[in-house]
């Protein structure tokens, strides 16, 4: 069984994320018949672990997740929601859905987390600006409780 540590270090996931750039910057490119977008934000990372289980860690614990979403100034321009349930503690794994709260409408994910800090997560829906979104979501894990994020929408 692992310790509680790794599965804290799973945790951050969340969005998943793997971007320098912590830019809440979006371009356009022109390369197919729907326009493919580029969003990237830093992340300050806030999760709880729910024990649901046996006490300590084990299948079926959940990691809850209220991340912030900033852009290149560190001003809050956006929110996720989600939650990973621990699937396998060797390796550590959980199932997660991220729904990510933008200024323009909603983005939904869902991946498999695991070690190592990037992640990608893959784009199953979303809302407003984002309707019918599809793609990826790069997360990485950085120092602190912090990352980036960066969607790759594809239409």
């Amino acid at each position: 069984m692992r310790t509680k540590s790794t599965l804290i270090a799973l945790a951050p996931a969340a969005a998943a994320v793997s971007v320098l750039a912590p830019a809440a910057a979006a371009s356009r490119s022109s390369t197919s018949s729907n326009p493919a977008q580029t969003i990237k934000f830093a992340v300050a990372f806030h999760d709880v672990q729910i024990d649901l289980g046996d006490k300590g860690p084990s299948v079926g614990d959940e990691r809850i997740f209220a991340d912030s979403l900033l852009d290149a100034k560190r001003r809050k321009v956006g929110h996720d929601a989600g939650v990973c349930t621990f699937t396998t503690l060797t390796p550590p794994e959980a199932a997660c859905q991220i729904t990510f709260f933008l200024p323009h409408g909603e983005i939904a994910t869902q991946f498999l987390n695991a070690p190592p800090p990037r992640k990608v997560a893959a784009i199953v829906g979303g809302t407003g600006a984002y309707r019918g979104a599809r793609g990826e979501a790069v997360i990485v894990e950085g120092p602190k409780q912090t990352g980036a994020i960066t969607f790759r929408l594809t239409g």
